[in-house]
């Protein structure tokens, strides 16, 4: 709050808000009041109020001050459903916590979702089979399914936590797509699956390339050209590399990627028209795309890769 103070920020009505990383639990009920009495923003009509928990803070509670002031959506940081593996990755909660916090967080806001870790060290193919039958019969509204990475100064990266072999993670992130979507949940994005209508609308925003406000530590902005970190960094970038951005994130999402329509959004991407047609037509050859140009099963797995090609056909 104090941030926002700070940077004078005055919204219209927000359509979607986000409440993410470690922040949120340490706000606790009382915080949240006074954010919600803060009159920093205002909540439109059918808002999506977003709010990432970690299992061990849940409490009846916190949920029912959450929903009092209009959250409607909760996210848990599970990671997995095994107690060896949770204390591997230096997490502060038990299966059973997570259980609980399910539970609670369900019975007050039913849409809520988990978050799961694929390639988490010590994990067979069995645990991680485990994990997904579990997940899948929990009949959740959302889950999210990232592959590890071992990010340059983070705790794991100290620790000496090893990337996992590519084949592996690729072979468990493809049993995550079968498992989930025999539960009925849909992989609308590289790493979400929701039932329909659940799906969460301010990442859609992000990956669609919307502006959005970030606010707190570690937290990012894009706003118009800005780009701002929560450390205060600030720069302005370029007409081209905005336009890449945001047209290219498009590419993650199940609902397909017209290149034609990134180019009538952004004019000064019509250069880049006929070498994307032809990388887009070469990546259905290869079973990359479907012909809407959505990733199929193959395709998310290096999409990534596909994007970086996009980019540097785009590129003067």
């Amino acid at each position: 709050m104090a941030e926002a103070r700070e940077r004078g920020c005055r919204c219209a009505p927000l359509k979607t808000l986000y409440c993410g990383g470690g922040t949120p639990a340490l706000f606790g009920a009382e915080g949240f009041k006074a954010l919600r009495d803060s009159g920093l923003f205002a909540l439109a009509p059918g808002h999506e109020w977003t709010v990432e928990l970690h299992p061990a803070a849940v409490a009846p509670d916190l949920i029912e001050t959450l929903a009092e002031i209009g959250v409607t959506r909760i996210s848990l940081g599970v990671q997995a459903w095994d107690d060896a593996t949770l204390a591997r990755c230096n997490r502060r909660h038990t299966v059973q916590q997570a259980l609980d916090a399910l539970a609670c967080a369900r019975a007050i806001l039913p849409d809520t979702g988990i978050d799961l870790i694929a390639g988490l060290p010590g994990v067979s193919a069995a645990q991680w089979h485990d994990t997904l039958q579990r997940t899948a019969a929990l009949g959740l509204p959302h889950v999210s399914v990232y592959a590890l990475s071992i990010e340059p100064g983070s705790a794991w990266h100290a620790q000496g936590m090893q990337e996992p072999d590519p084949e592996q993670l690729c072979d468990a992130i493809a049993e995550a797509q079968d498992l989930l979507e025999d539960a009925g949940l849909r992989r609308y994005e590289t790493s979400n699956y929701a039932l329909p209508g659940h799906e969460c609308r301010h990442n859609l925003n992000t990956w669609r390339g919307g502006d959005y406000l970030g606010l707190g530590r570690g937290a990012v902005s894009r706003l118009g050209r800005s780009r701002r970190e929560g450390t205060g960094k600030e720069e302005v970038v370029s007409p081209l590399d905005d336009a890449l951005e945001r047209a290219l994130s498009g590419l993650r999402l199940a609902e397909g990627w017209s290149p034609e329509t990134a180019v009538q959004r952004f004019p000064l991407l019509r250069p880049a028209l006929p070498a994307w047609q032809y990388l887009l037509m070469e990546a259905k050859k290869h079973g990359l795309l479907t012909a809407d140009n959505a990733p199929t099963r193959r395709g998310h797995e290096v999409v990534d890769a596909l994007q970086r090609e996009l980019l540097a056909a785009a590129l003067p």
